[in-house]
């Protein structure tokens, strides 16, 4: 018997939201759709996906499906007969390895998570907030095993080792799901960016919304990340901007280990910077104040080191925000680690008026070129970059790639980048021609590209 690869999708789905979701999210109703893609080389993956209450009541089960190779299948939620409006998570099981990438939006608001594939019993979160210059949380975990556990959420102010506010969750039930909502916390101050630990005492999967106030100028930007089950020292961020196509980033570290971390952090201009960031609290960065203004692309490694006090390297996670002046918002979070081939679950070109782009990062020693190929109807030979130095960046576009000059309208598929060096990529997805880049929406997807 083939060993069962399990992909846990933290979501609500409503065509009005109830609940707890309502609570989280102000706006809506969000709709939602998730992709798998098969990660496998040579052979079809069958697959099946049901769906679970908040109370673990089994509410659908798909018929089972195939996956080819390196491709991919989309399930839009709101066309599911049978599926009542209603607050649920996913379980998706496959007979091979797969991706899942999570997209939802209403009809001014968009976000996009990675479904979680290694489910642990405790995770860290960088950024919560109640009221961050009008940006406030929440979070949604869903409990990964079939019995009930409980789930505590352990929040920590900046320079703070013990939490300041303890949140708990009991007997929540097989494969449900629980919200813990950051906003009007009493404990947590305005204007001040907490970090969190997230543990069961089963296995979880957890996802964190960061979404700006009602009625504030940044009602409509809505971001989503998945917290890290583990530190490292070191990580990689992609996509770093200052005014890049009108696009800013910041950058969140968080210290997970247990005394001081020193952590330095060099941009691909070589701009470098080192800062020391106590236990459980983090450290943003905003962009602006580090790289030039203009239309590059930059990245950066961040690195755990010693010195200056500091005898031991502490495990870190860092993640990225980004936005821009008409309300386009998402996250990514960093990588520990590249590799050699690097799939995407979902690439666009007009795509109901969607476009990506997949900004690819050399994370190895030398410079090596980069290959994009696509799965999809109309698809030509691969593309490839020029050399890309160590640590430097390329973005491939898929509105004017050669591969898809040929593709019927309204596209979509799957990519693979693989390289001679290790990389790692991140993809964007945005409705980014006009007249849609000149409303005030956010439109904008982000997610990590997935190694096998």
């Amino acid at each position: 018997m083939k060993k069962l690869v399990t992909i846990l999708i933290v979501f609500t789905m409503a065509a009005a939201i109830v609940g707890i979701a309502q609570a989280a999210l102000p706006g809506g109703p969000f709709s939602y759709a998730f992709y798998l893609q098969n990660l496998d080389t040579v052979s079809t993956a069958r697959c099946s996906y049901q769906f679970y209450n908040t109370v673990g009541g089994l509410q659908y089960t798909s018929p089972q499906f195939d996956i080819p190779k390196e491709d991919n299948v989309e399930v839009y939620v709101p066309g599911i007969g049978g599926l009542t409006s209603g607050t649920y998570s996913v379980v998706a099981s496959c007979d091979k390895q797969v991706a899942a990438v999570v997209n939802f939006s209403d009809a001014d608001s968009g976000a996009a998570h990675r479904g979680i594939s290694d489910p642990a019993t405790t995770w860290y979160a960088p950024a919560v907030y109640d009221n961050f210059y009008n940006f406030s949380t929440n979070m949604v975990v869903q409990n990964a095993t079939a019995s009930p556990i409980n789930i505590t959420v352990y929040i920590y102010a900046p320079g703070n080792a013990v939490p300041v506010k303890t949140l708990t969750a009991n007997n929540v039930p097989g494969y449900a799901s629980v919200e813990f909502d950051q906003e009007g916390l009493a404990e947590l101050l305005t204007n001040v960016s907490y970090s969190a630990k997230i543990v069961g005492t089963g296995n979880i999967a957890p996802v964190v919304n960061i979404y700006g106030r009602p009625a504030s100028a940044v009602a409509q930007q809505l971001y989503s990340y998945n917290p890290f089950s583990a530190g490292a020292l070191k990580f990689y961020a992609p996509l770093i901007m200052n005014n890049y196509w009108g696009y800013n980033t910041a950058l969140t570290v968080q210290n997970v280990g247990s005394s001081t971390a020193r952590v330095q952090m060099t941009y691909s201009n070589g701009t470098t910077a080192i800062v020391k960031i106590p236990t459980n609290s983090s450290y943003e960065r905003y962009s602006p104040l580090v790289v030039p203004a203009g239309n590059t692309l930059y990245s950066v490694k961040i690195e755990s080191i010693t010195g200056d006090g500091v005898t031991t390297a502490q495990p870190v996670v860092a993640f990225v925000n980004q936005s821009n002046p008409t309300n386009r918002a998402s996250s990514y979070t960093a990588f520990a680690a590249g590799s050699t081939r690097v799939y995407l679950p979902t690439v666009y070109k007009l795509f109901y008026r969607y476009n990506t782009s997949v900004t690819c990062q050399n994370v190895g020693a030398s410079s090596a070129t980069m290959t994009i190929t696509y799965k999809g109807p109309g698809v030509g030979a691969p593309t490839t970059s020029p050399a890309v130095a160590a640590g430097k960046t390329w973005e491939f576009y898929q509105l004017t790639d050669p591969s898809l000059a040929s593709v019927p309208l309204n596209w979509k598929g799957s990519a693979v980048v693989s390289s001679a060096q290790p990389i790692v990529c991140v993809v964007n997805e945005n409705q980014n021609l006009a007249p849609e880049i000149n409303q005030s929406k956010d439109m904008l997807y982000t997610y990590e590209g997935v190694s096998p």
